[in-house]
């Protein structure tokens, strides 16, 4: 019988993901991230930086302005973990992402999974209301 101990956790463990939360967590707050009490996989820093978690997955976002900070704790990230940069984020969980280009906000929608939605329980042909309940009831 051969006997193996792992240094590490192994990608589809039951506990890989709660393990890969807690070593990431304890690489960030050195780096002066702080972990937010509203959510736990939310990560901020002080030049406006913002690390969100999601399974096995880094988000990472930050202001326009903040391009230097951002590229040192990309640097950090990249020491610690693979990264693969997608570029600017269009879609994030099915929440669609549009920004305008002058503009200082974004637009958060999830019309494509709606359109999913209607389409898996074949009721793309149901009309659409502009308000789902009386506006007058209180």
């Amino acid at each position: 019988m051969i006997v193996v101990r792992l240094k590490k956790a192994v990608y589809g463990f039951k506990h890989a993901a709660q393990l890969w939360h807690n070593d990431i967590h304890t690489f960030l707050l050195p780096h002066k991230f702080t972990q937010s009490q509203a959510n736990p996989i939310l990560y901020l820093h002080s030049d406006g930086i913002l690390i969100g978690l999601y399974v096995e997955d880094i988000s990472m976002l930050c202001p326009k302005d903040s391009t230097k900070a951002a590229i040192e704790d990309k640097a950090r990230l990249s020491e610690k973990c693979k990264i693969t940069n997608l570029g600017t984020a269009h879609q994030f969980l099915s929440i669609e992402i549009h920004r305008k280009e002058n503009a200082s906000c974004i637009n958060l929608g999830q019309m494509a999974f709606i359109i999913a939605s209607l389409k898996r329980f074949n009721i793309r042909n149901a009309y659409d209301v502009s308000t789902p309940m009386n506006h007058n009831v209180k």
